[in-house]
């Protein structure tokens, strides 16, 4: 089994939002949660470290509309000990995120809009518009799995209203 999956089962029963995957395989390099309701964020907290621990993910994230929380796996042997909150930084001039006023489903809008959010990070011009703190934990952590990886929904979405 992969990474503890033997020991951690309850890893395969979480799924993230977002997964960056290396070009030539599927591992993931960076697994993303995009919350737009910031409610039990202990749970969601436990259940990523869990799932990162599980499938040897290096970088975690959890996003909402104002905070972002990012992780790092330390390989050690629980997800407790090995999975660490690098920061937790402030969105709310960042992010501009605003709902959608046509009545589409703001959980599966919201996705798409930190996934977009994201692929911008790949770029010099994306990462001078952030924050110095948030902008040079992104360029350490976010930064390489960005831009030397693929950036995909990690779950089927509803398609956009043509």
């Amino acid at each position: 089994m992969v990474g503890g999956e033997e020991c951690y089962p309850e890893a395969m029963a979480f799924g993230p939002d977002i997964v960056v995957t290396e070009r030539d395989g599927w591992e993931p390099a960076l697994v993303v949660e995009a919350k737009v309701n910031a409610q039990d964020l202990e749970s969601t907290e436990r259940q990523l470290k869990t799932y990162m621990f599980g499938t040897l993910c290096p970088v975690g994230l959890i996003v909402t509309p104002g905070q972002l929380r990012l992780y790092r796996n330390r390989y050690l042997s629980s997800p407790e000990e090995s999975v660490d909150l690098v920061g937790a930084f402030d969105l709310h001039d960042v992010l501009h995120y605003r709902p959608p006023a046509d009545g589409r489903d703001e959980t599966f809008e919201f996705e798409r809009f930190v996934q977009s959010w994201l692929e911008g990070l790949s770029s010099e011009i994306g990462l001078q518009e952030l924050p110095a703190e948030l902008r040079h934990a992104v360029r350490w952590y976010v930064f390489p799995a960005v831009t030397q990886g693929v950036v995909q929904a990690a779950h089927p979405r509803p398609r956009l209203s043509t």
